[in-house]
């Protein structure tokens, strides 16, 4: 349980920091992240997008905007506001560490059937961390516990760490037809409440994904496991979502983002790299992604309606507009 330790760790730092009136660089926050590991015996982070990805954890957790501010040359960041924090309880930094350790542990079942009472001792806890302990509960998780396919989630965790390989039958929503592939197991992804299966498909010789409630069955086989020395809390860094593709490079995507749908996305950004250009008088944006285009980025773009118009790179705006035109034919 070292890394859920780890993010627990780092987390109290984080908070320190963002509330900090003068605010930190990313850089700073990971050299106080790593003093702070390093003390307690814990592996040091390296890369930055880990300090990025625990400041959109942390603002989808609590609903609390994260913002930047360049100073000089660099740029900082802390709380919209200044007085919030995730920690205003009367207990220890062992004591947090120590719930999150088990939170975490548990919300891994949150899913599956007759661990609905999960949910509410999780929300019980983390409401009582926030505001003590005669405070009502006031979260709740977006979690799909309808979902099909959960009874294979366990079974797909434990042939990803026996290596073993699988025959999987799938069948996407796309055709009738129902696919038998031969595949091998790495990772467990969740994207949009749904769960995904990463593993090599040796038919098509390239890693693909698959969602767990499109797994109709799973059989082991005696082929030799084809391993992989991808990491993949790291694979994902450069997409949204599950979808990618290995041969291509992050391109920066701009969108110019309406007035009154920027503080949305300000509150919770699209992908960690999302940053600021800048704004008009009517509070109108341009945002810099530097991301792979893919499906759930279009996705993404789409979901916003006439807020979002993408300036480039030209290939995804024409993709864009190609949609849309479609979508007014459905209308006429």
């Amino acid at each position: 349980m070292a890394n859920v330790k780890n993010a627990a760790i780092r987390e109290i730092i984080i908070d320190r920091c963002l509330q900090d009136s003068k605010g930190y660089t990313v850089l700073q926050i990971l050299k106080k992240c790593n003093a702070a590991l390093e003390l307690r015996g814990y592996r040091e982070v390296t890369s930055p997008n880990t300090i990025l990805n625990d400041f959109v954890a942390i603002s989808n957790r609590w609903h609390q905007a994260i913002v930047s501010e360049r100073k000089g040359r660099n740029i900082v960041y802390h709380y919209r506001d200044r007085r919030f924090s995730i920690f205003k309880a009367p207990i220890g930094e062992q004591d947090i560490i120590e719930m999150y350790e088990a939170l975490e542990t548990l919300k891994k079942f949150e899913s599956f059937q007759g661990f609905e009472w999960v949910e509410e001792l999780s929300l019980n806890i983390r409401s009582k961390l926030l505001m003590g302990n005669d405070a009502k509960p006031v979260m709740a998780f977006d979690d799909n516990k309808e979902l099909r396919g959960m009874d294979l989630f366990s079974q797909l965790h434990d042939y990803i760490r026996m290596e073993q390989p699988l025959l999987i039958k799938y069948q996407t929503y796309r055709t009738e037809k129902l696919m038998e592939l031969s595949v091998h197991p790495y990772f467990l992804k969740q994207y949009n409440s749904r769960w995904f299966l990463i593993a090599y498909n040796e038919q098509h010789r390239c890693i693909s994904n698959y969602a767990i409630d499109r797994i109709l069955s799973v059989e082991t086989v005696g082929n030799k496991f084809i391993p992989t020395d991808i990491d993949f809390t790291e694979y994902y860094d450069n997409v949204i979502g599950v979808s990618i593709m290995p041969d291509k490079e992050p391109v920066e995507v701009l969108l110019r983002v309406d007035g009154k749908q920027y503080p949305y996305l300000e509150s919770k950004p699209l992908h960690h790299s999302q940053s600021l250009i800048e704004t008009d008088e009517e509070g109108n944006a341009v945002v810099s992604l530097k991301v792979i285009p893919n499906y759930e980025l279009t996705q993404q773009i789409l979901a916003m309606g006439s807020k979002a118009t993408v300036i480039k790179p030209a290939e995804l705006r024409e993709k864009l507009s190609g949609i849309v035109k479609e979508m007014v034919k459905n209308y006429e």
